[in-house]
């Protein structure tokens, strides 16, 4: 993913987007040499200083209320806990603290890729960055295979599919995403681009985090490989057999409602594939295109303000998969209207009565 130049043992930089040469002075630090123009270019590439900021914008003014809601519903108006409604819980909980963090990557890149919020909040903001990717990815298969035992096995898993067997699985994933992590967590990821006067956040990032360009390959492949490829295969066989199992049954109520799954099931999918396939896909090319000294850094950014939009597309999601979600939002609308309905006529019978009031101390005074 990376081209590595040193001109000492103990001084090395990734540049994630180009080419940087560095030295070590003689008190050991570290003297910025050279810096390609091409480098300098992607810096300032309006792709990543519009574009990108302006997709997160959008993500953060949908995704942020439609969560709000979401959560709000799933925690406090809804009884039935089970363990569908759990892994809701988790995904909408992992869309909100994405979007509460989105703020800081908007003003980032609108600064021309000038983080000014410390090396700490780099750390944290790329943590939550990816933390929200990989964690919606494992949600989502969590609720296939969860759907997957409930219908083509309902009998034999019922005693696994229990409230307190889903909170364990979604502890899990925050303990996997999160453990994943822990490379930038301890690691200052932030660099100093002078020619350009702005301090980047996980743009070039210090070869303490791979001690060999081979670690790199291998963490960025395992990255790709059991947080999208294998959850992929799932979420195809889960559904597969949810709709080999629901063709085959001849119950009349499975028949109206197998048309709903079934266009369900297409929609999760494209959204899956259309959100996060671009990402894994550029990623993995600028893996190889990097190691020959090209770069598809700027694309792949963009692509990450894509995978972003399952924030907003999750609880649309919700909506149109769960009947008791439909009807609590209704009813909850329906009261919000009834409620503004009554504040407006009492507003209306105050004004009539003040009115008439007016008008009889008037017919007295004449």
């Amino acid at each position: 993913m990376f081209n590595l130049h040193s001109w000492s043992p103990k001084c090395f930089y990734f540049s994630v987007i180009g080419k940087i040469h560095v030295q070590m002075d003689s008190l050991n630090n570290i003297s910025i040499q050279n810096i390609s123009a091409s480098t300098l270019e992607m810096v300032t590439s309006p792709i990543l200083t519009r574009w990108v900021p302006g997709v997160y914008l959008l993500v953060f003014v949908v995704s942020t209320p439609c969560n709000i809601v979401s959560l709000w519903l799933l925690c406090l108006h809804t009884k039935n806990r089970n363990p569908t409604i759990i892994f809701a819980i988790n995904l909408s909980l992992t869309d909100l603290i994405y979007s509460a963090f989105l703020p800081f990557q908007m003003v980032y890149h609108f600064q021309g890729n000038d983080w000014p919020f410390g090396r700490i909040m780099c750390s944290i903001s790329t943590i939550v960055f990816y933390c929200n990717m990989n964690g919606s990815i494992l949600t989502t298969c969590a609720i296939s295979l969860e759907r997957y035992l409930a219908i083509v096995y309902p009998l034999r898993s019922r005693h696994y599919r229990t409230t307190r067997n889903a909170l364990l699985v979604c502890v899990f994933i925050w303990t996997l995403v999160l453990s994943v992590q822990v490379p930038v967590l301890y690691k200052d990821i932030t660099f100093r681009v002078h020619q350009l006067n702005v301090t980047t956040c996980f743009d070039i990032l210090p070869k303490g985090l791979f001690s060999h360009m081979t670690l790199a390959f291998l963490y960025f492949g395992a990255l790709l490989l059991f947080f999208f490829m294998v959850p992929l295969l799932v979420l195809v066989g889960s559904y597969a057999s949810i709709l080999k199992t629901l063709c085959s049954s001849r119950h009349r109520d499975t028949w109206q409602s197998k048309n709903q799954t079934i266009g369900l099931i297409v929609v999760v999918m494209l959204c899956f594939v259309s959100c996060y396939l671009p990402n894994i896909l550029l990623q993995t090319l600028h893996l190889v295109y990097f190691a020959y000294g090209r770069s598809l850094y700027v694309y792949y950014k963009l692509s990450l303000g894509l995978n972003s939009l399952s924030c907003c597309i999750d609880p649309f999601i919700y909506y149109f998969a769960s009947r008791e979600f439909r009807q609590k939002l209704h009813r909850k609308l329906l009261c919000w209207s009834h409620d503004e309905a009554t504040t407006e006529a009492r507003i209306d019978l105050t004004d009539l009565r003040n009115t008439t009031g007016e008008t009889s101390d008037r017919h007295r005074m004449l």
